[in-house]
């Protein structure tokens, strides 16, 4: 599955596939933390998150997450994304210094990120594998989460 993140502004993603609206992220801050609200293509709220960012380490607490997102989500950082406690899903850079970054899950490459920083506009395409599909949400708020108002305008 191949899905299209579409930076508008410098505080909103916008997830698409093939043309259609999946997810949005919205950011409120100030100058101590961010909130980051993830809503689906109805604006219903799915995940709202208060994030930390301290030199190159962000933080997040999980503040309020929609009952119908499935599996449930335990924790969310930069590298992992835990959920149902036990199953966590991990991000590794291609190379040391690099915008692209994989998923695995139990040391099993499930997913590819590819940014592509340097067109008109900023936008991510994210691949996950057919396979493994079943990880597509946990995936999807992750990157949400973690690249929400990180302008590179």
């Amino acid at each position: 599955m191949i899905l299209e993140i579409i930076q508008k502004g410098t505080q909103s993603l916008f997830v698409y596939q093939d043309g259609q609206l999946l997810f949005y992220s919205v950011l409120k801050f100030n100058w101590i933390n961010r909130i980051i609200n993830i809503y689906n293509q109805n604006d219903d709220l799915f995940l709202e998150l208060k994030c930390r960012s301290f030199f190159m380490k962000s933080n997040y607490q999980i503040l309020f997450q929609n009952q119908s997102l499935t599996p449930f989500i335990n924790e969310i950082n930069s590298r992992t994304i835990t959920f149902n406690n036990d199953k966590h899903l991990t991000v590794n850079q291609k190379h040391f210094i690099s915008f692209n970054y994989n998923y695995y899950f139990r040391d099993t490459k499930i997913a590819e990120l590819k940014k592509k920083i340097f067109s008109t506009s900023f936008k991510m395409i994210l691949d996950i594998n057919d396979e493994n599909l079943e990880f597509s949400n946990q995936i999807i708020m992750h990157i949400l989460s973690i690249e929400t108002g990180v302008s590179v305008d």
